[in-house]
């Protein structure tokens, strides 16, 4: 491995989860802005560790490493670490050596340049707090990585918190912003930190079309407007079902928003489909268990087809059984990830050194 040898000057290694949107962000205004806000929430076993270590001999350069060989996500770290260096002009004096790894496959159905860049931005936060002398435990430390996690990419703004998070201006609170995301924990009912999620993988392939490309087709959307309205209205609808525990509105939300992001891509210009038969399959028996057994089961699904299954912590058992009699023949191999809410990201060095 190249570098070894070189003195490390600064260091800082993080655990950084990936989230799932239960409103989600389809669309891109300015550089990194939402169209409109999201919530999401964190999980626990899906993650991206990561560190990063400075070092000033040689040649000005960066090594990326992802599961200890050198990937060609380098050259969009690059870019990454070119765009934040307006902020931290100190990004220029060193080298770079960066490592990480996920805890999940790549084409999990997960989105791992959330869990990728929230590390990344953790990292360098921390670093950057420690060049300038602040305390690496300030609050402002969770505000600036989700901000700058943003500008790798939009949905990791929303990793560096635990549990629940809003990205996006909304009127439920005025600290909601386009530029960071902000966590949300008062006054939330207690049955929604008992979330499970099971990932159901239909397909493991690479996407026909790209969550960045699926992203710009919304500027000339047809339905641009309509469907920033409905995502105002579907958070203020969402965090009113949290806030009272009614699973009835909570369920009806996020299934609404699921299956119009999914109609926002078959609707652009050009359209594409990222649903596959068996996608549509495993969303018709969680819709008819949910009325036979009166269970509250329900589904939200990515820009993919990929199917996740949420599902409360008091009918684990229950769901578990049906996901084994009933759904893994829809799922490519039987693969299916078992996951839940997360406490958010993990400090693995204490600080830089």
């Amino acid at each position: 491995m190249t570098g070894t040898t070189k003195h490390v000057h600064w260091a800082s290694k993080w655990r950084c989860p990936s989230n799932i949107a239960l409103v989600k962000y389809w669309g891109k205004r300015d550089f990194q802005k939402p169209m409109n806000p999201s919530l999401s929430f964190v999980l626990q076993n899906a993650f991206t560790e990561t560190s990063v270590e400075l070092l000033k001999e040689g040649e000005q350069k960066v090594e990326f490493y992802f599961e200890g060989a050198p990937s060609a996500f380098g050259d969009r770290i690059e870019k990454f670490l070119h765009t934040i260096s307006k902020q931290m002009p100190w990004i220029h004096k060193y080298n770079f050596r960066i490592h990480s790894h996920n805890s999940f496959p790549h084409s999990a159905g997960i989105a791992s340049s959330a869990s990728s860049f929230g590390a990344l931005a953790l990292c360098i936060t921390e670093i950057d707090f420690a060049i300038s002398g602040r305390e690496p435990d300030h609050p402002d430390l969770w505000l600036k990585a989700s901000e700058i996690a943003r500008l790798g990419s939009g949905s990791a703004c929303r990793s560096v918190y635990p549990g629940f998070a809003i990205w996006g201006q909304t009127q439920l609170f005025e600290s909601c912003s386009d530029e960071h995301a902000i966590m949300i924990y008062e006054g939330i009912h207690p049955a929604f930190y008992g979330l499970r999620d099971a990932i159901l993988m239909v397909d493991s392939g690479t996407k026909q079309v790209s969550s960045s490309v699926g992203h710009e087709l919304m500027n000339d959307h047809v339905f641009q407007r309509a469907r920033i309205g409905q995502a105002h209205q579907n958070i203020n609808e969402l965090y009113l079902a949290m806030l009272t525990g009614n699973l009835e509105s909570f369920i009806e939300v996020v299934e609404n928003e699921a299956l119009s992001l999914h109609a926002m891509m078959m609707t652009s210009n050009p359209s594409f489909i990222l649903l596959k038969p068996n996608s549509l399959e495993l969303i018709s028996r969680i819709r008819r268990f949910r009325e036979r057994a009166k269970i509250p089961v329900l589904f939200t699904i990515d820009a993919g087809p990929n199917i996740h299954l949420l599902y409360f912590k008091k009918n684990e058992l229950d769901v578990k059984a049906f996901i084994e009699r009933d759904l893994l023949e829809f799922c490519e191999d039987g693969n299916w990830i078992d996951d839940r809410i997360g406490k958010g990201p993990v400090r693995v060095v204490a600080s830089p050194k």
